[in-house]
């Protein structure tokens, strides 16, 4: 199948020192020609300095051509490298627009690498990641995805899937061979093994999406017992406003900070009590909703002056203002407490690495490889669903229901790397790239 040929900005747009302009598709050389009014047989991966006709001005440009299909996108791929600048790159674009191109739209690119076999769905979402990658953690994780780490423990766990499908249908196909109970229990079992390599990737994806998302934390409390100053300890900033008044924070406050690779995403909340206050109470109800929405809670208390807040969540006793009580620790029933004080930062990094140990458990494998992409784990789930089925009602049906349950599964496992991915599934991916991607 043959595309139009598209053209897109691949750097940010703004004043830049060089601005990138992207073309793709079967007329990209061509128009790479009349961009230089000159007839140069381009020999692929080699650049060349060139002056390239704007109509009303010129300028210099570097100009690079990819032969299909050893490009990104599989196809003629021509990257102009212009000076930066808003008006010089949109003028190119222009430029190219008149000789025969069309603005790509947001994800175009990728996905014609997708379409043309050159990547999978879930290495282009590695792009994506790569590119809103915040820590070392979330890069190295987005780099084994764009590497192909998960296609191929995907792909080898479908060849399984076919296998065992082989084998069924074998034995729909010569129903008058009676199968040993030896050979049953090995089939059993092989779809029991797959079962279990997939379980391990869900128990583990807990970890994974931490990696990528954070963690959440919700500050909660009474009010004016040090919310706000303790959310500005943390993050060493003065993200929320600090007074004496209490019932300051009225609404939900975000802040975040990075401790040991990870990212912690506090939510200062308005203090909880009994208000009559129109607007204090709508501010607690939203408190009681982040509590509800968070990885862990910080009980936030003072001396003498136990927090009254109730959840299930898992949660940490935090005893603020030990400077007024002049260092003598604050008794407390909880095994995770930690007494602390904001205003000074006294046992604030303690708190952090306490905060660490609650919600990371055991130390993240810095070699283990993690699934990190919600949509990943929710085709992986639905696949263990089929399995899981199949096993269940194994011994007390026929082999065609099984049949359907593993092609089921085989099929919602290839909804990872797109292989049997939707048109829809594909375009709503695609559609959160950005425009020169």
């Amino acid at each position: 199948m043959e595309f139009e040929t598209i053209v897109a900005l691949a750097t940010p747009a703004g004043n830049n020192g060089v601005a990138v302009i992207r073309i793709s598709g079967p007329k990209a050389k061509t128009i790479a020609q009349k961009l230089i009014k000159e007839k140069l047989n381009f020999e692929p991966r080699k650049m060349y300095l060139k002056k390239i006709d704007l109509k009303s001005f010129t300028d210099n440009a570097l100009i690079v051509f990819f032969a299909k299909p050893f490009s990104f996108t599989g196809e003629d791929v021509v990257e102009v490298q212009a000076h930066g600048g808003y008006f010089l790159a949109q003028t190119i674009i222009d430029c190219i627009i008149s000789l025969g191109a069309r603005l790509a739209t947001p994800g175009e690119f990728s996905k014609r690498a997708f379409l043309n076999g050159k990547i999978s769905l879930d290495e282009a979402e590695g792009i994506v990641d790569m590119i809103n990658a915040e820590t070392q953690m979330q890069a190295k994780a987005s780099s084994e995805l764009l590497q192909g780490k998960l296609k191929d423990n995907i792909q080898a766990k479908q060849t399984v899937l076919t296998d065992i499908l082989a084998e069924v249908e074998a034995r729909l196909d010569y129903p008058e061979y009676e199968f040993s109970n030896l050979e049953t229990a090995n089939f059993l079992e092989k779809i029991k093994h797959l079962e279990g390599e997939l379980n391990a990737l869900i128990l583990d994806s807990q970890k994974g999406l931490i990696i990528k998302n954070g963690v959440k934390i919700a500050i909660v409390g009474a009010p004016n017992v040090g919310k706000s100053s303790l959310l500005n300890a943390l993050t060493k900033s003065e993200k929320a406003i600090v007074t004496d008044i209490a019932g300051t924070t009225r609404d939900v406050i975000e802040a975040e900070y990075l401790f040991n690779g990870i990212v912690f995403r506090l939510f200062d909340t308005a203090g909880i009590h009994n208000s009559t206050d129109k607007v204090e109470k709508i501010g607690i109800s939203r408190a009681i909703k982040t509590i509800d929405e968070s990885d862990l809670v910080l009980r936030l208390s003072e001396p003498n002056s136990p927090c009254k807040v109730k959840t299930t969540k898992p949660h940490i006793d935090v005893l603020n203002k030990i400077d007024l009580t002049k260092g003598k620790a604050i008794k407390t029933k909880s095994t995770d407490a930690i007494s602390i004080s904001a205003k000074t930062g006294e046992n604030v990094e303690d708190l952090k690495q306490l905060i660490f140990d609650k919600t990371i458990k055991s130390n993240i494998d810095q070699n283990k490889f993690y699934l990190t992409n919600t949509r990943h784990i929710e085709c992986i789930k639905s696949t263990l669903a089929h399995l899981k089925k199949a096993i269940k009602i194994f011994n007390s049906t026929t082999m065609d229901i099984i049949s359907a349950e593993l092609k089921a599964a085989w099929s919602d496992l290839g909804e990872v790397t797109g292989t049997t991915a939707n048109e829809a599934i594909i375009d709503k991916i695609f559609s959160k790239f950005c425009l020169g991607k």
